[in-house]
């Protein structure tokens, strides 16, 4: 991801090792070609080479999580998708938690962990469905468009 990032932007080691304050030998090593032969790579590292390239901590964990290959992550269809998710769980914590707070005789306990996999298929619905609803709308707006209305 980081060296697709970098191509994206131009950016060569000695760009970033100046952006980041990292070494260009240590970003070499750590955007060794071979993934086996790379060292460890620190939170600290990863923090500075995500802000000089843009990269929010939350979007560089979703685009690993989304389980869809690294170009993928960078084609033009997905790229808002990601930025998109990006915004939706940041902050999304703090203001659930707040929410639930807010319910009076909430202890906690009631809060389920398998509530998730239902809570993820309803946001997937909600989204294919505002996806379609707009697509109509537009179809929609092309054939008045197009008839002169």
């Amino acid at each position: 991801m980081i060296q697709q990032a970098m191509s994206g932007k131009g950016l060569h080691i000695r760009e970033l090792a100046t952006k980041t304050g990292i070494s260009k030998s240590r970003l070499g090593l750590l955007l060794h070609s071979n993934a086996t032969k790379r060292p460890n790579l620190s939170l600290v590292e990863f923090q500075k080479i995500l802000n000089a390239l843009d990269i929010s901590i939350v979007q560089a964990i979703i685009s690993v999580e989304s389980a869809i290959d690294q170009e993928s992550v960078h084609d033009e269809r997905f790229v808002t998708l990601l930025a998109m998710l990006s915004e939706l769980f940041t902050g999304l914590p703090s203001m659930l938690i707040q929410a639930l707070d807010e319910i009076d005789g909430i202890d906690g306990t009631e809060i389920r962990r398998e509530w998730a996999v239902p809570l993820k298929e309803a946001v997937v619905e909600k989204l294919v469905k505002e996806v379609t609803n707009i697509m109509a709308r537009r179809a929609v707006l092309t054939e008045t468009s197009r008839l002169g209305l």
